[in-house]
């Protein structure tokens, strides 16, 4: 096994090299793996009430003032029931609320939004909420329980943007029974049966509300229109988007900021160089790829005691994806298996910056990271004899299925940091080696990337696979739903009724039930392989200590309301 992969470890030499020239001069990359500790989410909470607190300072709080953070990219789109990937969470979740919403400082805990608070019947299938009285969007218009209503049921149908809210809808058919609304502060929402994620999954940015009279499918991804502590001034596409605190924003007292900035800078070095400038203040999780232990240590360094650094948990797994509506040699599960069982996922943390081995779960509550325990499953052997045996057998399985030789595959490929400078090039390298199986890599901005897949115009690719917004089985697992359901919700067209069955067992089961199932939807992956899920990875938070009350981006915290900054503050 090191003989097959001395050739990737000399040119990773040279990278790493360069690498160490380019942290020197304040940024870029270098090959050192930081896991951290997943999330301990509350997959199902209580409905109680609940009050929103920041996290305490011990100096006064300051109001006013400008933050400047960076990001690597402008978004698709503001509305994030349409694409709520990092670059639009990072843009729009100040933009609005939710009914509820996870809470500061940790946004592990479900609380308060729009909705105040609210009960739950015995049979746990009704919710009535109770919510803010007041409230107002960005254009001065009144948010009222109607409102809230009309932005479910949207949820919970097809639009010109998007199919049916996966959050709101088990294989394309709502979750609801009926949603009403009495008065203005009242929303009663009735459930087919009772449901364990509903709950937790509405805390999420994607349940943003909207206002009927302002809502309109098209303008709204590009001028948003929510009741959010920040609204949208200007953006300028790939530059800026400059935000204004809301003065009529419900939550008193908040926003501590007078606005903030977002400047869209992608290389890493450059947007190293613009913190320690103090041209920006703040690079928040998604917004620091390139980021890694050893470049973000010598910034600390150079600063001590200024600077705050940490790593978090990527909530987005990385794999090999195949598209089974198109024909190819992926179509026999042999050809899977084989892909699965040649990556040597110890080899590949040995080069990726970040890197941590996990399963499809890696949950303190549902999973596991212990390495030891991994060993077990099939493609997860430990570097030695145990993993020698795993790529004999994957060659043989080729060779099974007539591809003994290989085969030419076309596979695209993102353009950002973590992708073409090393999953990309990675995965090309090792199944090359081992297999045979030649990526013709197809390099794409992040937008033409993104049409692709909405597209299905792939074949292969090393990407994105796996993940969660709650820790539970379900979230965890929803990765290849559901048979028949469109682009892009089932984004490869796998289908396998008993996994499809399985999962929305999930949605009801209890926790006993909850392990029996995920275990046999495991069987089904690693013996079906709808997909191959490689490694998991961490990211970088750094800012500057006069930046106050900084979200605590530790668990997933590129995906939640952390991006709102109501509570942040300038001490300077």
């Amino acid at each position: 096994m090191s003989i097959r992969f001395s050739r990737w470890f000399r040119i990773a030499g040279v990278t790493a090299a360069l690498a160490a020239l380019a942290v020197a001069c304040g940024g870029a990359e270098e090959p050192t793996a930081s896991p951290t500790s997943p999330p301990a989410v509350v997959a199902t909470p209580t409905p109680t009430v609940a009050v929103a607190t920041p996290t305490p300072t011990a100096a006064p709080i300051k109001k006013g003032g400008i933050v400047k953070q960076s990001h690597r990219r402008s978004p698709l789109t503001f509305r994030l029931d349409v694409n709520s990937s990092t670059d639009q969470v990072a843009a729009a979740a100040t933009l609005y609320n939710g009914l509820i919403a996870l809470q500061p400082p940790d946004f592990l805990t479900i609380g308060p939004d729009l909705a105040e608070s609210w009960s739950v019947s015995a049979d746990g299938k009704t919710y009535t909420f109770k919510l803010v009285p007041g409230v107002v969007n960005h254009l001065g218009h009144p948010w009222t329980a109607k409102d809230a209503k009309f932005t479910l049921e949207l949820l919970t149908k097809k639009t010109a943007s998007r199919p049916p809210h996966t959050y709101v809808t088990v294989g394309g058919v709502s979750v609801f029974e009926s949603i009403e609304a009495p008065d203005d502060t009242t929303l009663v929402v009735k459930l087919k049966e009772r449901d364990t994620l509903w709950f937790p999954q509405m805390a999420q940015p994607e349940m943003a509300m909207f206002t009927q009279a302002d809502y309109d499918e098209a303008t709204s991804k590009d001028k948003p229109v929510g009741t959010g502590p920040f609204r949208l001034v200007r953006h300028q596409q790939q530059e800026l988007l400059v935000y204004e605190a809301n003065p009529d924003y419900f939550r008193k007292g908040v926003p501590y900021l007078a606005g903030f900035e977002t400047h869209i800078i992608a290389d890493t070095a450059t947007i190293h160089a613009a913190l320690e400038a103090k041209r920006i203040d703040l690079i928040m999780m998604g917004g620091s790829e390139g980021a890694n232990e050893r470049n973000t240590s010598v910034i600390e360094g150079r600063y001590p005691g200024q600077i705050t650094r940490y790593s978090g948990l990527h909530p987005v797994g990385r794999g090999i994806l195949f598209n089974f509506r198109a024909d190819g040699p992926w179509q026999d599960k042999r050809v899977r298996q084989a892909i699965n069982l040649a990556l040597s996922r110890d080899d590949i943390c040995t080069v990726i910056p970040n890197c941590f081995v996990g399963d499809w779960m890696p949950s303190p509550k549902w999973g596991s990271k212990d390495r030891e325990a991994l060993a077990k499953r099939p493609g997860f052997a430990l570097k030695g004899p145990a993993k020698d045996a795993e790529i004999n057998r994957a060659q043989e399985l080729m060779k099974e299925a007539g591809y003994e030789k290989g085969f030419t595959v076309r596979s695209i490929c993102r353009s950002e940091v973590d992708y073409k400078d090393y999953w990309c090039p990675m995965a090309e390298f090792v199944l090359r080696d081992l297999l045979g199986i030649r990526m013709t890599l197809e390099l794409n901005d992040r937008a033409v990337h993104t049409e692709k897949l909405d597209k299905g115009d792939w074949l292969l690719r090393a990407d994105a696979y796996g993940g969660m917004r709650v820790d539970h089985p379900y979230d965890w697992l929803d990765v290849n739903v559901f048979c028949g359901q469109e682009l892009p919700n089932n984004a490869t067209g796998y289908c396998n009724q008993e996994y499809n069955d399985l999962l929305k067992q999930l949605r009801t089961a209890s926790d006993t039930e909850t392990r029996r199932i995920s275990d046999r939807i495991l069987e089904i992956f690693y013996d079906d392989v709808p997909g191959v899920l490689g490694f998991w990875s961490n990211r970088w938070v750094v800012h500057w200590n006069y930046v106050k009350n900084v979200p605590d981006q530790r668990y997933w915290g590129g995906y939640t309301q952390s991006r709102r900054l109501e509570y942040v503050w300038l001490d300077k």
